[in-house]
């Protein structure tokens, strides 16, 4: 058993090869169940044990594809119960969770002592002082969702959040090479901690949902300029210009070769300002002049992209921050702290994404949020152009869902 935050470090394995499903027993609020006796049969072979409050999870590494088979002991029936089969996927790991309809009381027996330690009052207690009115939001959130057996499905959340934390933002963003930084996580919790309430992150869904689609923006959180360093191939495949034009996509395209012990090697760079200047040459997102594709391409942790995108951002900064920039003009800012993160909660603000989130951790609600996003990698999943191990609208999904049991 191994925790499965570690186990979605790397989601993608061999993709010749089945991949690793790790099966997690879990009680409705999506916490680990403890004393869960299990038995788990696949390939020719059964593993069995019991589950602690540790170590709820067990991992696995079929050799085929064919179904694993899991059951639990049921202390009613005095028997094992089969719950539905997990099917594993080539190519990437799969991560199921097991929600168990049990709970379990810890509890102890004492004996009553002999006298009462303290006399019974011959008269009822003065009434406490009042105590102050609250003056913050009170109360809980009215709308919870439920499971198939009429439960809720999360726990009750209150209407004031609670601080954003470098530990929460560590298991959404592992250390890759050294990055994201705590010292970045904090400088990020920093600044949004200023006022969650007014950047519409103030429930653990708003949160959720925010940080998943950064994650597949800006896995190491740096908001760094876009990445045009595209294959003739990717070419074609990630931009409906290139499909068009498949000449230019073999002339503009990263060009490598395998040397004689298998490794890619690189012929020919990818020219990244002609990518740039050619699929962002619309007039949609105000690129009109010469050069604009590229000067205007993806920066910020949300990858704000166009013209007129920066422009937005240039003239609706002032309603949030105080200080006095000028994005147009100056489009490099973007990629910098703090502007690459209040670029995203600009974003995230002006079109409205917290509406997506507020209706639950969904696969419905997180897609309307990536439609918002981007919305050509919506249309090309429903096409079925993405291989499942790299279909983005998935992995949105998946980082959304990490980042929810992360602020939970």
């Amino acid at each position: 058993m191994s925790a499965w935050k570690d186990f979605l470090d790397s989601i993608f394995g061999d993709e010749d090869k089945p991949g690793k499903v790790m099966i997690c027993f879990v009680n409705r609020y999506l916490e680990g169940m403890d004393d869960v006796r299990y038995k788990i049969k696949y390939d020719g072979i059964e593993k069995s044990g019991t589950t602690t409050a540790e170590n709820y999870c067990v991992e696995l590494s079929p050799k085929s594809l064919d179904p694993i088979q899991t059951f639990v002991w049921s202390r009613k029936a005095m028997a094992y119960k089969k719950l539905d089969d997990v099917t594993p996927v080539k190519g990437r790991k799969k991560l199921v969770r097991k929600v168990m309809k049990t709970f379990k009381v810890p509890a102890k027996t004492e004996q009553l002592p002999k006298t009462h330690p303290k006399p019974r009052p011959t008269k009822p207690a003065a009434a406490p002082a009042p105590a102050p009115s609250p003056t913050a939001p009170q109360g809980v959130q009215p709308k919870q969702t439920k499971n198939e057996s009429n439960q809720p499905q999360t726990k009750v959340q209150r209407a004031v959040p609670g601080d954003i934390t470098v530990d929460q933002l560590r298991k959404i963003f592992p250390l890759n090479k050294g990055k994201p930084s705590d010292a970045h996580l904090q400088a990020i919790a920093n600044e949004l901690n200023t006022d969650l309430t007014k950047y519409k992150l103030d429930s653990t869904l708003r949160k959720a949902h925010f940080f998943g689609q950064i994650k597949r923006e800006s896995p190491d959180l740096s908001g760094a300029a876009e990445s045009l360093n595209y294959t003739p191939q990717g070419l074609m495949t990630t931009f409906s210009y290139y499909a068009k034009s498949p000449a230019e996509a073999q002339t503009d395209g990263r060009i490598e070769k395998k040397d004689a012990h298998g490794k890619r090697q690189v012929i020919r760079a990818a020219n990244q300002e002609a990518i740039a200047n050619r699929v962002y040459a619309r007039t949609d997102l105000g690129n009109t002049s010469p050069g604009d594709g590229w000067k205007y391409r993806g920066r910020g942790m949300k990858q704000l992209t166009g013209r007129n995108n920066y422009k937005d951002f240039n003239q609706k900064y002032s309603s949030h921050w105080s200080d006095q920039n000028d994005f147009e003009k100056k489009p490099e800012l973007v990629a910098e702290f703090p502007y690459t993160l209040r670029s995203a909660v600009y974003f995230w603000i002006q079109n409205g994404c917290w509406n997506a989130a507020d209706k639950g951790i969904t696969d419905s609600a997180i897609d309307e949020a990536t439609r918002t996003v981007n919305p050509g990698e919506i249309k090309n999943h429903n096409k079925g152009k993405y291989n499942a191990s790299s279909d983005p609208v998935l992995l949105r999904r998946q980082y959304t869902k990490l980042a929810y049991a992360a602020f939970s």
